[in-house]
């Protein structure tokens, strides 16, 4: 998501929390409604700014449906939590019972990693660099783009975690931008050095998402 809509996102919350402070409106029962709508909004940005359906913005975006749903009563919570909870986890066990016990590292150069309900290790070792998107969703993703090679001036990198956990790792010879990205009680963490001689003119651009996960990138 782009750093406008999440700033103006963060503006509205202070604001709901000064007027809540200051006893001028309760907010209690509309932040019921602002962080479903925050994630429907997250989703459908991202997918239309990207031009394409993702798993993971396809995913927040169904979550956030579903419980605008539930408040606006067009839905029963109880039926949903009956459904969802058990289902989440009879995919956990299969993912355990069916998956790799352990995993080994993927080397290819293929533009996009996908982690659901269990653990993947990727290695790329693309010589035209572009871009590049890790999801993780219930489950977590080791990818190493240390070695890839730009094909222009600047590459891209989308990471997203829900429910899951990401860990990054980028070349230290190109400059590192974080350029958009929000967590929705989550956390993004980014190692990465600027004391080393980069390219210049040569940028890595960072995109991510969280929602209840964590993702760390580092060089």
């Amino acid at each position: 998501m782009g750093k406008r809509i999440f700033g103006l996102l963060i503006i509205l919350a202070g604001v709901l929390l000064l007027l809540d402070n200051l006893n001028i409106y309760p907010i209690k029962d509309l932040f019921d409604y602002l962080w479903p709508s925050a994630l429907v909004l997250i989703g459908c940005y991202s997918m239309i700014e990207q031009r394409r359906v993702s798993l993971f913005h396809l995913i927040i975006t169904t979550i956030g449906l579903v419980f605008l749903a539930i408040n606006f009563n067009l839905i029963e919570r109880e039926a949903i939590v009956n459904m969802i909870v058990p289902g989440i986890v009879i995919l956990f066990g299969l993912s355990l019972v069916f998956g790799h016990r352990g995993y080994s590292v993927n080397i290819s150069d293929k533009s996009d990693v996908v982690a659901v309900f269990g653990g993947t290790k990727h290695k790329s070792n693309n010589k035209q660099f572009e871009s590049f998107e890790v999801s993780a969703v219930f489950g977590s993703a080791e990818v190493d783009l240390s070695d890839i090679e730009l094909k222009g001036d600047k590459g891209i990198v989308t990471i997203n975690a829900v429910f899951g956990g990401a860990d990054v790792r980028l070349p230290r010879k190109y400059a590192i931008k974080v350029s958009g990205g929000g967590p929705v009680f989550g956390g993004f963490e980014d190692k990465t050095s600027n004391q080393d001689v980069k390219i210049a003119g040569k940028v890595i651009e960072v995109n991510y998402s969280v929602v209840f996960g964590a993702i760390e990138i580092r060089d």
